[in-house]
């Protein structure tokens, strides 16, 4: 059943604000080995006020759930990865979890922990109840992703951004959790980078694996100071919405089809995405073009790939990166056309889990468990179902 707790007053209208004049920044080691719990909770404390699952934080937080609850982050536990945790063993299992699933409560305490997790796993399209009914019975916090209390919880104490409309930081009081410290580290794209920024020491080809806040920083952006959240949680809307998904693509994107003396050409500008197009090694963009006669007869085609590819052959390798920096326009050209040529059809098609969809093909080849392999099937199915056609136009001749 969901709950409204009025009682608790956990409404945003009940906050007594009694700010520190100084913004205190997030506490050291944020996000080392982050524990959201540090022995119990305070004793005046209710039951919901100590629970962590995201289903008691919908209960007063709604909108923040319903957002969330279809987001990656929510589903970061995913069943391509919990596939391979048999053949790695809880400690590698772990390291995975530092990202999709990072609280130190998440974690396995060992090996069989993470073998019993894989049965709910296969149980349960998500890994937490959609409707935030917290009668039902929970699977471990684990399951539920980067949850809430991922990012906004420490040794019980709440905090966020300073409240909307507003500019005070430190700790707020409140009638519930014993009030939040605000800070505005939440609003900065730094907040980001512990997930979405990998080390130098695992550059390939100089380049991090995961290189965003780097690319961010070398970008306009980064000088003007449009932040992660700016876009990808507009509003302070929990959806962080990214690759997978087509409006968020075409808004950071700028398509026109121009002819040219002898053909066609399709331009692609990044416009509105403050870091490299696509920005990991996941994804990939393919463009195609066909030449066709008036009778609609394909006289020609061509191809390109816009993306980071990387294989592992004892070491990770780059084998291309033509990815679009912030800012940069690239023309796709077909040329020269055949001379029957009416018009020239371009194709814009995302390909966002390319590298994962590889991955699962190899895994299904070899040896597993049959938990582990159903795993990796509802993996594979679901990336398959993940690719979109961004553009479809044609171009006169």
């Amino acid at each position: 059943m969901k709950q409204k707790i009025v009682a608790a007053g956990m409404l945003v209208a009940g906050l007594l604000l009694m700010a520190a004049s100084i913004d205190p920044g997030l506490p050291k080691g944020y996000w080392h080995k982050p524990a959201a719990t540090a022995g119990s909770p305070p004793a005046r404390w209710s039951e919901l006020e100590a629970n962590l699952h995201p289903e008691a934080c919908g209960q007063c937080h709604e909108a923040q759930f319903d957002a969330w609850k279809d987001s990656l982050h929510a589903h970061a536990y995913s069943p391509g990865m919990i596939g391979q945790f048999p053949a790695m063993g809880y400690q590698k299992a772990n390291g995975c979890l530092a990202c999709h699933a990072p609280l130190a409560e998440q974690a396995f305490p060992d090996d069989k922990s993470m073998r019993h997790s894989m049965k709910p796993g296969l149980e349960h399209d998500s890994g937490f109840d959609r409707e935030a009914d917290i009668d039902r019975a929970t699977l471990p916090l684990r399951h539920a992703g980067v949850t809430c209390a991922a990012c906004h919880v420490r040794g019980w104490q709440r905090f966020g951004p300073p409240p909307k409309g507003g500019s005070a930081t430190g700790h707020l009081d409140a009638p519930a959790h014993g009030g939040f410290v605000a800070t505005r580290a939440f609003e900065q794209s730094g907040f980001c980078a512990s997930c979405h920024q990998f080390p130098q020491s695992k550059s390939i080809n100089g380049k991090p694996l995961e290189n965003t806040l780097t690319e961010w920083k070398n970008s306009s952006f980064g000088e003007k100071g449009i932040t992660c959240q700016q876009c990808h949680m507009p509003g302070r809307r929990h959806e962080f919405r990214g690759i997978h998904d087509p409006e968020m693509v075409r808004k950071g994107l700028d398509i026109a089809l121009l002819r040219q003396a002898d053909g066609a050409r399709l331009r692609m500008t990044s416009k509105w995405i403050g870091h490299a197009f696509p920005t990991y090694v996941t994804p990939e963009v393919i463009v195609r073009a066909e030449a066709l006669n008036a009778a609609g007869k394909v006289l020609q085609n061509w191809q390109w790939e816009v993306g980071r590819e990387v294989a592992y052959d004892r070491g990770w390798k780059e084998l291309r990166d033509t990815r679009l920096m912030p800012g940069e326009k690239r023309d796709f050209t077909a040329s020269p056309l055949p001379a029957a040529t009416a018009r020239v059809h371009y194709r814009i098609t995302v390909v966002p889990d390319k590298f994962y969809q590889g991955v699962y093909r190899r895994l299904l080849s070899a040896d597993m468990t049959s938990q582990a392999r159903a795993h990796i099937k509802r993996a594979a199915r679901r990336a398959a179902k993940g690719d979109y056609l961004l553009f479809d136009g044609f171009i006169t001749i």
